[in-house]
């Protein structure tokens, strides 16, 4: 809940449940991302990222439509010929964040400790398997 105190504003979270253990980094991650923005008291607006000035235009949104490039989906470089499929899919998932990690098991209920089969130190998902993680560093 927001308030206003002495012309500054504050924020009182109030969970409905007490966190897991593997919740409370994510929780971490929220209250800093949280503590970087500052409600307004001015009226919501809504703006369109797309057009000049955030006015919307229909020509403009017409033309992402029909131009299939513009998706920022790396296509051309995972769907590639030469490349065996089940490669492929794999780079699909992992660009979508699909891949079925101990977090995505746990977002459906499954209740695993969330560790990194790997190297043991970290929570795994998608970015920390691919990218963070010092056994595949070393690889």
């Amino acid at each position: 809940m927001w308030g206003q105190n002495s012309g500054q504003g504050g924020c009182n979270l109030n969970f409905l449940r007490d966190f897991n253990d593997w919740e409370l980094d994510m929780v971490g991650d929220l209250l800093h991302v949280l503590r970087g923005h500052r409600p307004s008291l001015e009226e919501d607006s809504v703006i369109w990222r797309q057009g000049r000035n955030g006015q919307f235009r229909i020509k403009k949104a017409y033309s992402l439509l029909t131009n299939p490039n513009d998706t920022g989906f790396p296509s051309r470089s995972i769907w590639v010929a030469r490349v065996p499929t089940k490669v492929t899919f794999f780079a699909w998932e992992a660009t979508w964040g699909k891949m079925l990690t101990l977090d995505r098991l746990q977002r459906r209920g499954v209740q695993l400790p969330n560790c990194c089969f790997l190297c043991g130190c970290k929570e795994e998902n998608v970015n920390h398997i691919l990218i963070h993680c010092t056994v595949v560093r070393a690889l």
